[in-house]
């Protein structure tokens, strides 16, 4: 089965995420939509793709840890940083359009 290519502008982090959407991948979003945020990282491409286990099945999933998640592969500093240099923000650019609890 061939997927839809999906906007990304993450860098591939195996064994954690990959840019590409691959057979039984799952989409994550590097910002939640609790913070209005979700729909602001699929259109500007920070988004990454991840097996069921490590979304939201496994022990130390990115729903189930996400401490343990961020701390592990620091995906939300990594997709600030992506966003700035793709897209030719500042800091403060980035925290006026993802403003949330994640970053102060």
């Amino acid at each position: 089965m061939k997927y839809k290519e999906e906007f990304c502008i993450m860098p591939d982090n195996p064994p954690y995420w990959s840019n590409k959407r691959f057979y039984g991948s799952e989409r994550h979003e590097a910002f939640e939509g609790r913070t209005g945020n979700r729909n602001k990282s699929i259109e500007d491409g920070l988004v990454i793709f991840t097996t069921p286990q490590l979304h939201t099945q496994g022990r130390f999933s990115i729903h189930k840890s996400h401490k343990k998640w961020e701390e592990t592969t620091h995906m939300q500093e990594i997709a600030k940083k992506v966003y700035m240099e793709y897209y030719n923000k500042t800091e403060e650019d980035f925290y006026e359009r993802y403003r949330n609890r994640f970053f102060n």
